[in-house]
């Protein structure tokens, strides 16, 4: 898969940082190599992990681990979201060893004082890259490590051993060939039999391959896929929105406007005319437009 599909986010120059607040819709299942921290500003988040959901509301804080395949998504419309991603190699730096952090504000057990360190650490990060003051790279790395240090200092950990590395490997190298072929095949019909021919799987594989990446179904990955090709055409083509559903494989106008209406809210046609992401790519990630000012607004709330 493209690395340029799966991510949209900015980077600070001479750092393996990349940081965006973002107004959240709905992503597919994907991983990356970068740790992931996702700061809910203003309503709820959904984080599947592997088979487990994690629901986070306005405040709370998630890590997805580095090579973690994940799914995103907002049950509430209007959900702001601060999306935080950093390279394992700021910790290879210092050690050799790959860790897995377990960070969940969700967790009754954390203290008060702890969440609030986390808070203001990545609060800062995203007000030093929207205004941008004279040497805000510095102080946003100083931030950046102390968000780390934290890491160690206050959360569980474990250690990947080498058979660990291996079976993770050949789980990502799985998952990738059965989205590659979804990516590549979503605007025909996909039959499960000839998918599973074409990659050399087993249905009980197949299965056991979405299974461990969150996926509902095949069916799912192929409607996410044809709605992001779909929304790509609504925004960027002057066809009818009947040409629109059949060149992105879907089998009906009604299972067209069904399935778009479930994954963004809208019609396609409503969708036209009032574009959620308008001037954000279309991607994996699902972002759309958000209020700079209220963005700020929220972050300051958790600076102090």
């Amino acid at each position: 898969m493209s690395r340029g599909e799966l991510e949209y986010v900015e980077k600070i120059e001479n750092l393996p940082i990349m940081c965006r607040v973002v107004c959240l819709e709905s992503s597919s299942p994907h991983w990356h190599h970068e740790y992931e921290a996702l700061f809910s500003l203003r309503g709820g988040v959904s984080v599947k992990c592997a088979e487990n959901l994690h629901s986070l509301e306005t405040g709370d804080i998630m890590l997805v681990n580095s090579r973690e395949i994940h799914s995103i998504s907002a049950p509430q419309e209007g959900c702001l979201c601060m999306v935080l991603q950093f390279s394992p190699a700021l910790l290879s730096d210092i050690y050799t060893k790959v860790f897995r952090f377990f960070l969940n504000t969700r967790d009754e057990t954390m203290a008060k004082e702890t969440i609030s360190v986390f808070r203001r650490d990545l609060s800062q990060i995203a007000l030093l890259l929207i205004e941008k003051p004279d040497g805000y790279q510095f102080l946003a790395k100083g931030h950046l490590f102390n968000f780390i240090g934290s890491m160690f200092r206050f959360l569980k950990y474990s250690i990947n051993d080498g058979d660990e590395k291996d079976s993770l490997d050949l789980k990502l190298d799985e998952f990738d060939t059965v989205q590659t072929y979804i990516m590549t095949n979503f605007m025909k019909e996909i039959s499960i039999d000839q998918l599973c021919h074409d990659t050399a799987m087993s249905r009980a594989k197949l299965y056991r391959v979405l299974k461990s990446a969150g996926a509902d179904s095949c069916k799912a990955l192929v409607d996410f896929y044809r709605v992001e090709a779909a929304k790509s055409l609504l925004l960027n083509a002057d066809v009818p929105v009947q040409l629109i559903a059949q060149s992105c494989g879907f089998e009906s106008d009604s299972a067209f406007h069904r399935v778009f209406k479930k994954l963004t809210g809208a019609t396609p046609s409503a969708y036209r005319k009032e574009p959620k992401s308008r001037g954000i790519p279309i991607g994996i990630q699902g972002y759309a437009e958000y209020s700079e000012p209220e963005a700020v607004s929220l972050l300051r709330k958790y600076s102090g």
